[in-house]
């Protein structure tokens, strides 16, 4: 949806426990891979959404990796260049 001049992308969100999110795309908002690291919910397995990056244009800069006791991580970038990262207990 477009917001104030903006390009707005809204994750589903789970309203019951207030955790949701979203992309804008807009004047003053420039893709980066250098700074902060987002780690998205990568659900039960980020198998499943890590799978879908390199079909979708992004590219894989670190496989599922294991954390020992807090899970697993993956880092990528997205298409518009974007460095960001998956996160699941499995």
């Amino acid at each position: 949806m477009e917001a104030m001049g903006m390009k707005s992308a809204f994750f589903p969100a789970d309203l019951q426990n207030g955790i949701g999110g979203c992309i804008i795309e807009g004047q003053g908002y420039e893709p980066a891979n250098k700074g902060s690291l987002v780690y998205l919910n990568g659900g039960d397995d980020l198998s499943v959404p890590l799978s879908k990056v390199e079909a979708a244009g992004g590219k894989i800069l670190m496989p599922k990796t294991a954390i020992g006791p807090n899970g697993f991580m993956a880092h990528f970038n997205d298409t518009e260049g974007n460095k960001v990262a998956f996160h699941s207990m499995k």
